[in-house]
C-alpha cells in the first residue's frame, strides 16, 4: 500500500511538474537593455518572452523619479512579445517599469535603466 502511495506522488510530481515550470513567462529580449546607451533616442521599447503573457503595465520616468507620459494601454490580448512607442528623449537616465500577467495569472515585474547622450 505503501508502495502504491509513493508511486502515485512521485506519478503525479512528475506529470505536474513540467507545466509548473512552464507557467511564468521568461524575459528572452528586452530593447532598451538596463544599461544601454543610446547616441540619439530610442523611438520603441521591445520585449519578448518566452511564452505568449499579457504587457498589464508600462511606465517610463526620468532620472528624478518622475513619470513620462506613453499613451500606454493595457493589453487585453496575449501575446509572445510587446512594443510600446517611446516619445523623443533629450539627454539623459530614463528607467522603464513593466509588468506582464502570464497564463496562470502570475504578475512578474521588471525595470530596465537606459542614458541618451
Amino acid at each position: 500500500m505503501r508502495f502504491i502511495k509513493l508511486l502515485l506522488i512521485v506519478t503525479t510530481a512528475l506529470v505536474l511538474w513540467p507545466n509548473m515550470a512552464d507557467a511564468h513567462p521568461i524575459t528572452r529580449k528586452v530593447s532598451p537593455a538596463d544599461g544601454d546607451v543610446f547616441p540619439t533616442c530610442p523611438d520603441t521599447f521591445y520585449v519578448r518572452f518566452t511564452q505568449k503573457h499579457k504587457l498589464k503595465q508600462f511606465m517610463l520616468f526620468d532620472a528624478k523619479g518622475t513619470p513620462i507620459e506613453v499613451g500606454f494601454q493595457p493589453r487585453t490580448t496575449t501575446n509572445w512579445e510587446h512594443r510600446v512607442q517611446l516619445p523623443c528623449l533629450p539627454a539623459g537616465q530614463y528607467t522603464i517599469s513593466y509588468m506582464v500577467k502570464g497564463r496562470d495569472l502570475h504578475e512578474i515585474t521588471n525595470k530596465v535603466s537606459f542614458t541618451v547622450k
